[in-house]
């Protein structure tokens, strides 16, 4: 499936907050009110179906393919699914639940987008509507649809709430390794044995020992991310403090920036997830750390000069363990949910352990453990047991506040120039004095 951190996040003028985002959609044009309004009503005539909305992305075609059939046929409840570009969605089914103007009955997300729609909240509150939650769930995944969040820090404004279920996990998308099994052997276990490893075997300029993406932004951050995590780095307090900065941060920056660049192709510090993928599944690089999107085509002759010699285990351990990303795909009710009975139904059914392991079979990641454990889904997907490993190992969100998509510029674009001098130098202090004046401005700090 496609790399959940690939998708590139544009709020435009919804970016700041997410009370400011609620205000930006409450001032739409009311010729498009209007517009909006007629689909609506349309969605309302209709009996005995559930509007599903989402983005584009081939993390989804299993469930459009194989699971929305089998939903229609135990249930009788006709699916509509429609789709739009990342960005597009992003914005439409938020204005959606702003106006309550009742185009979709589920909302089909990517888990950043939870702090803005549960606070705006565009989103209903499952636990209210009796969700409760079962031990079948990979509890990182599950952790993702609580509001305001159970671990970490809190927008301020929330900071004594009780935290409700707003959404469920969909698709467990994260990171895993992928390794080249004639070079290594085995999984290498830490990060010290992969660079070792990796200098003794790697043969520029035809194969080098690691790949990752360097262009600024998003791509940069998801691939510093595990390796920073797991060489004992953090990113805030929970007072949202910046600290990535601090001695252990600079170390394990420093780890990322020039150790595994000296052992990465020429130019990775422009490479984005085609020039990464590219480079593990055309024989360029003997590892990496990547989403499933790319990993799941390892075996795939169509898209891997590699077949037979790519195999899968968790993030290589550091001073801080081993950790991977999460970045799932994760459902939630509307506000204005016309067909609310139907969106109720089919979110509780998809959750059952028959569908999610008809999910696994059909070749998605699912986000219950009996899933990932069901024999006949494992022997088609053989990564699922790499991401279960990686889920009992370690694997983290990115911090849940709606700002996320701003944090991560100002650090993608440092994170970029000091890889481009293969030093950290003042890149991470620059960083974290810019998101620092940001967070403050926005209310983050007393």
């Amino acid at each position: 499936m496609t790399p959940t951190d690939e998708r590139a996040l544009t709020r435009k003028q919804f970016v700041k907050t997410a009370v400011g985002a609620a205000v930006a959609g409450s001032a739409l044009a009311g010729a498009a009110r209007a517009a909006t309004y007629r689909t609506a009503a349309t969605a309302r005539a209709a009996k005995g179906k559930v509007v599903i909305g989402a983005f584009v992305d081939g993390g989804l075609v299993p469930f459009k393919d194989k699971i929305i059939p089998l939903f229609q046929r135990e249930t009788g409840i006709k699916v509509e699914f429609l789709q739009d570009d990342y960005s597009t969605f992003f914005e439409k089914a938020f204005q959606d639940g702003v106006t309550k103007a009742g185009q979709f009955d589920v909302y089909v997300m990517d888990d950043p987008w939870i702090p803005q729609y549960a606070s705006a909240p565009v989103l209903q509150n499952l636990s209210k509507l009796g969700f409760q939650p079962d031990s079948d769930y990979m509890k990182p995944f599950l952790d993702l649809g609580w509001w305001p969040p159970k671990q970490g820090p809190r927008l301020p404004q929330f900071k004594s709430a009780t935290p409700q279920l707003y959404a469920l996990p969909f698709v467990g998308d994260m990171q895993s390794l992928t390794y080249r099994k004639d070079a290594f052997g085995h999984a290498p276990k830490t990060w010290a044995e992969l660079v070792t490893v990796a200098r003794a075997k790697m043969k520029p300029p035809q194969t080098y020992g690691y790949v990752f993406r360097g262009v600024k932004g998003n791509s940069i951050v998801a691939s510093w991310f595990p390796v920073f995590r797991s060489q004992g780095g953090k990113i805030f307090d929970n007072n949202w403090k910046v600290i990535w900065n601090n001695a252990a941060g600079k170390r394990a920056t420093e780890f990322f920036v020039h150790t595994l660049k000296s052992i990465a192709p020429p130019g990775v510090v422009e490479y984005d997830s085609d020039q990464e993928g590219a480079a593990i599944l055309g024989g360029k690089a003997l590892s990496i750390v990547q989403y499933s999107g790319n990993a799941i085509k390892s075996d795939d002759p169509k898209q891997s000069k590699e077949v037979g010699k790519l195999d899968f285990g968790t993030v290589p351990r550091g001073p801080g363990g081993s950790i991977a990303q999460i970045g799932i795909f994760i459902s939630g009710i509307s506000v204005s949910a016309p067909n609310q009975a139907n969106a109720v139904a089919f979110q509780k059914w998809f959750v059952t352990r028959k569908a999610q392991i008809a999910l696994a079979r059909a070749g998605s990641l699912p986000v219950k453990r009996s899933a990932f454990l069901d024999p006949v889904a494992t022997k088609h997907n053989r990564l699922q047991k790499a991401i279960l490993a990686q889920l009992n190992a370690g694997a983290e969100a990115r911090p849940r506040t709606p700002d996320w998509a701003k944090v991560e510029d100002i650090l993608g674009t440092e994170l970029n120039k000091a890889l481009g001098a293969g030093t950290v130098g003042g890149h991470l202090d620059s960083a974290a004095s810019q998101v620092t004046a940001f967070l403050k401005k926005n209310g983050y700090y007393k």
